[in-house]
């Protein structure tokens, strides 16, 4: 519905979902969370690319009609990204089904290099046909300001809020036994809950930016660290989390703006050996119906006289 809604601008991300939520709140088993979820999956996919009805029999799934309508606009189907924490079956998965692997985290850009260089090195090993930076992406909160200055007295207050009050997740609530396999964990892939050595509480202004945990400062620093994060992971799709805390609109607008203005520009084209690979990205429709307006009754009276005469 959504892909035919906004002509064919659907980007589907498939989570496997947090353990907190998906076994503790929900109850289901830690070890059949993967299981589950790749039947899951394989189900949504083939009802997008199948045009008639079929029966679905699957472990956990089991539907005498599937028939899914209206169709999505994107054929074969919308580009799927994959949020990732770490598992090295993620890795398999997204390389398998050329899927986008996004880690999702709070943790800044310099503590995810660990990860994504696993990542990469996967895709090596696994000989897979290129080594897109568009087969990775990657979230990071941003704050811009006119100065390095302005974006501490603006934003420090909605940084800390977050990073301080937000992120008390108790290690053994975000991660169940079973949750991530033997293998991810022989790895050492940290949970992507796991807080640094000494806690979020304790993380000044100036511990949360020259960590990476968020880029902030004048146009030409954000420009400066965007870079250095892009080429540093590797990474061709970033989502900018744009608001923190308990930030209000007109600082968030005021920051968008001025990203889109003075840094977005500067970071384009920084792939030019990639720039046509449209895999990742969506693929909208040409044309799309404009908005129109109902008949009045003027419109109705005239038509109808029409057919009468």
């Amino acid at each position: 519905m959504l892909d035919c809604i906004s002509g064919g601008r659907l980007i589907a991300g498939f989570p496997v979902g947090t353990s907190m939520d998906t076994n503790y709140c929900y109850g289901q088993i830690p070890s059949l969370t993967r299981e589950k979820y790749q039947e899951a999956h394989d189900l949504i996919v083939k009802a997008w690319t199948t045009r008639k009805p079929f029966a679905f029999n699957g472990r956990y799934n089991k539907l005498r009609h599937v028939n899914i309508w209206p169709r999505p606009i994107q054929q074969p189907h919308p580009p799927v990204h994959i949020p990732g924490g770490g598992s090295v079956e993620t890795y398999d998965f997204c390389i398998d089904n050329t899927y986008s692997y996004s880690y999702l985290s709070f943790s800044g850009y310099i503590r995810a290099q660990a990860l994504m260089k696993g990542y990469w090195d996967r895709v090596t090993a696994r000989n897979a046909p290129d080594t897109s930076p568009y087969r990775a992406g990657f979230a990071q909160t941003i704050c811009v300001a006119e100065t390095d200055a302005e974006a501490e007295r603006l934003y420090s207050e909605h940084v800390n809020y977050f990073y301080n009050r937000c992120l008390h997740v108790y290690a053994g609530f975000a991660d169940a036994p079973g949750y991530r396999t033997i293998k991810t964990i022989q790895t050492g892939a940290l949970s992507q809950y796991a807080p640094p050595r000494a806690g979020y509480a304790k993380l000044t202004w100036k511990d949360l930016t020259e960590g990476g945990h968020v880029i902030a400062g004048s146009p030409e620093t954000v420009r400066q660290r965007m870079e250095d994060l892009i080429k540093s992971l590797h990474v061709g799709n970033i989502f900018c989390l744009m608001h923190v805390g308990n930030m209000p609109k007109e600082k968030c607008m005021y920051s968008t703006k001025l990203f889109a203005d003075k840094v977005l520009p500067k970071l384009r084209n920084m792939f030019p050996e990639f720039a046509n690979d449209s895999r990742f990205w969506c693929k909208p429709i040409a044309r799309q119906v404009g908005a129109g307006r109902l008949p009045s009754d003027r419109d109705v009276a005239e038509a109808v006289s029409r057919v009468l005469a």
